[in-house]
């Protein structure tokens, strides 16, 4: 058997990171392998890996429309036959293995793997994002295609693709690096310091609910978030908090990543902390195992489950940040919500006000509501109540006892042993990439309902503001 990895880039980020692991666990197990990308890297045998390159699997050009191109699906089709035809001269089978092509950056992508599939090529869909999950902006009107066998790298998402009537899915959580080697942790400072943030500060990772929370450290606390966003739709927001932080007088340094390396930021760190509300797989859990430090902040249930399932335990992570309604402008806010959902409904071709009306139904229900489900305007006036009325921090307070010099959680909850991350090493990963391979070979399944998808993905409780 032999593997043929499709991609759009191997520019640096998650996506990239697994492919490496993916490369390295099969050539681990004597697997051949190829690439097929849409942008040349820097090195031509990427990885140890032959590497073709393509424009037809490059993004699209802003502005294209968003639609398929006949031509354009054609040629692509061509392209990936022409390279798996190419891997299968060396004898055996030949997977193609795709990246998150349920993502619509390449508008022709999936109608060229349908084509392929009715073909008898076998593919196997990596979907480490859904676009059905509150991701309108990259949600494509293409049906999916028949015959493949889909990867999913949780096992809500796993579920979800079954219980859409998938006929072929496979649960493969990411590669950990260094999860079984490497040098003993160090120690971490002992009392108030830093807590990283180790991400790229795009919307999704939730950086105004960092900075309340670093309005109830203990003295000498402070937030370390590493990197700025690349893309253009988050830079606004990050400068925005960047702003915030210096109005408010928070303890949150950013971009600490451009001058240091992880390594030295993670040894002089007391602990990791993360406010995301979105993720597919939940590396920030995991990683600040490797290097000795607890993993404080927001707990994502879909992802967390998973590691838990395992045996490890998270016990300094909250479900959620109980905010009354008085310390933001709710009707305001509420119109916002309503309008961004009704933008996201017509994107997903839902054509009446349900959905809308459930969302901002659940969000004004109560008398409080989660931090993490406003958006960044309501985050703001959270922010400058809690810094400038002492009322409006007791209020919090109440609402959520554990805030109040939440990062001394990290002297007592217990770091997890480095040997607890065996599930997600190179054999655990060689394995499960067998198992994958060995379903997309025999036949792969019916696609999922896209329709289904949205039905359990387009959730009233799953709607946050800065997640969308």
């Amino acid at each position: 058997m032999r593997v043929l990895v499709v991609h759009y880039h191997l520019k640096p980020g998650g996506v990239t990171t697994v492919i490496r692991g993916q490369l390295a666990a099969l050539a681990s197990r004597g697997v051949e392998a190829a690439l097929l990308v849409g942008e040349a890297p820097p090195d031509e045998r990427w990885n140890g890996a032959p590497l073709a390159v393509d424009p037809s699997l490059a993004y699209d050009e802003p502005g294209s429309g968003g639609l398929p191109d006949a031509a354009k699906v054609a040629v692509l089709a061509s392209t990936i036959q022409r390279e798996a035809w190419r891997l299968a001269s060396g004898g055996g089978d030949v997977v193609v293995h795709v990246h998150n092509p349920t993502i619509r950056k390449n508008a022709s992508l999936l109608p060229a793997l349908s084509a392929l599939a009715r073909s008898g090529v076998r593919l196997a869909l990596h979907v480490h994002d859904l676009a059905e999950d509150w991701r309108p902006d990259v949600y494509s009107g293409q049906p999916y295609p028949e015959g493949a066998t889909w990867a999913a790298i949780n096992r809500r998402d796993a579920e979800a693709l079954s219980a859409a009537g998938a006929g072929s899915v496979r649960f493969l959580p990411n590669l950990l690096p260094r999860a079984t080697a490497g040098e003993p942790p160090r120690e971490p400072p002992a009392g108030p310091g830093l807590v990283l943030y180790p991400i790229r500060g795009i919307r999704r990772k939730n950086l105004g609910e960092a900075l309340l929370l670093s309005l109830f450290m203990r003295p000498g606390g402070s937030v370390g978030v590493t990197l700025p966003p690349n893309s253009p739709r988050d830079r606004p927001y990050y400068d925005g908090w960047k702003a915030a932080a210096l109005e408010l007088g928070a303890p949150v340094a950013f971009e600490l990543g451009l001058a240091r390396g992880l390594d030295e930021l993670y040894g002089e760190a007391r602990a990791v902390v993360t406010t995301s509300v979105k993720e597919g797989f939940g590396l920030s859990y995991l990683e600040p195992a490797i290097r000795g430090r607890a993993t404080l902040g927001r707990r994502l249930p879909w992802v967390v489950d998973d590691f838990e399932a395992e045996g490890l335990a998270f016990p300094a992570l909250y479900g959620s940040i109980a905010t009354p309604r008085g310390l933001f402008d709710r009707e305001a806010f509420g119109r916002r919500a309503a309008e961004v959902v009704r933008e996201a409904a017509r994107a997903y071709g839902l054509a009446s006000e349900a959905l809308p009306e459930a969302v901002v139904g659940r969000l004004m229900d109560g008398d409080t509501v989660d931090y993490g489900r406003l958006d960044e305007l309501a985050q703001l006036e959270v922010l400058r109540s809690v810094a400038r009325s002492p009322e409006a921090r007791s209020a919090i307070i109440s609402a959520n006892p554990f805030i109040d010099g939440w990062d001394q959680a990290a002297e007592v909850a217990a770091r997890i042993a480095p040997s607890a991350l065996e599930p997600w090493s190179e054999a655990a990963y060689a394995d499960r990439l067998d198992g994958l391979y060995a379903a997309a070979l025999s036949g792969g399944g019916a696609a999922p309902d896209k329709a289904a998808l949205l039905g359990l993905y387009l959730r009233p409780e799953a709607f946050h503001g800065v997640g969308v």
